[in-house]
């Protein structure tokens, strides 16, 4: 019986990248290097905000030549840029809003996995109001680990008194897949995201899913984790 969907938030309950972009680039310009385009960040994103300015900190070095920018350098900078920018910019994906309020209804609870640090994570939610929608919040910087490591979806687990069996996680990456993996928990990705690699053999999710507006895991024919389907089938 399912009481817990799990979902991760950038690219599974929104669509970030275009903000996360703006901010990035407001921080580069500032330190005189090039800007990134849209579609490059959407490769980088999964890791939380540092990670992500790591990356592209990298890129734009190895890219332009130019000395690098060291992480500690640029991060408060970035870090001011996006608090500036979170939720000015980004998109909640059509059928998610619906989706969590039929959870709620049915009695299942939800909660938010993301590798994004939580203040970050907040303000989104608060942008677009969605706080009351999740019974949970589990950053990036909530815990010393982040997924994949399991520890994430046992402290949800246990903080919503919830077995594995009975809890489902709802994400758009192989980081998702390997973190359900780890923790027993069937797993599906929806195919909006930022996969970051080929969610296929062990990667693979038990189902994808095309849109939320047709997302009812309790239904009895919903079959978590009974099934693997290829990238072929889902398309």
């Amino acid at each position: 019986m399912l009481k817990l969907v799990l979902f991760d938030l950038d690219g599974t309950v929104m669509d970030t990248a275009p903000e996360l972009t703006d901010a990035l680039n407001d921080t580069l310009v500032r330190h005189g290097l090039p800007a990134v385009e849209e579609d490059r960040v959407r490769g980088w994103i999964g890791d939380g905000a540092q990670a992500l300015l790591g990356k592209a900190l990298q890129h734009v070095s190895e890219l332009s030549g130019q000395r690098a920018v060291s992480l500690a350098e640029a991060w408060a900078g970035f870090a001011y840029d996006y608090r500036q920018r979170c939720g000015t910019h980004s998109t909640v994906h059509r059928g998610v809003r619906n989706a969590l309020r039929r959870l709620r209804a049915q009695g299942v609870a939800c909660a938010l996995l993301t590798n994004k640090e939580i203040a970050f994570a907040h303000k989104l939610l608060v942008a677009h109001e969605l706080t009351d929608s999740f019974d949970l919040i589990v950053a990036g910087d909530s815990l010393p680990v982040k997924k994949p490591d399991p520890a994430v979806v046992f402290h949800a687990l246990d903080a919503l008194h919830c077995g594995p069996e009975d809890a489902l996680l709802v994400g758009d990456s192989i980081v998702d897949v390997r973190t359900a993996r780890a923790a027993g928990v069937p797993v599906w990705l929806v195919t909006h995201g930022y996969c970051n690699g080929s969610p296929v053999g062990v990667d693979a999710p038990d189902r994808f899913i095309d849109s939320f507006d047709d997302f009812d895991p309790t239904h009895p024919g919903a079959g978590l984790g009974a099934s693997r389907l290829s990238i072929a089938a889902a398309a």
